[in-house]
């Protein structure tokens, strides 16, 4: 999925950019897999496409 779809389905479902950011850093920290989120909203997404939808949050309206 790319990241203005992911972005906007995520905000559809309630998830803030704060969690994003939050998912983020539990990510680098810890080298969690995408079957290891913090948030479950974030499942099956790679770190890459979690950075992705942060880029395309504000774009996505």
């Amino acid at each position: 999925m790319r990241g203005y779809e992911a972005a906007k389905l995520l905000k559809e479902k309630g998830v803030t950019i704060e969690e994003v950011n939050e998912e983020i850093a539990y990510r680098k920290e810890t080298n969690a897999l995408s079957n290891q989120p913090k948030n479950e909203a974030f499942r099956d997404m790679t770190l890459n496409e979690v950075v992705r939808v942060k880029e395309m949050w504000d774009i996505c309206g």
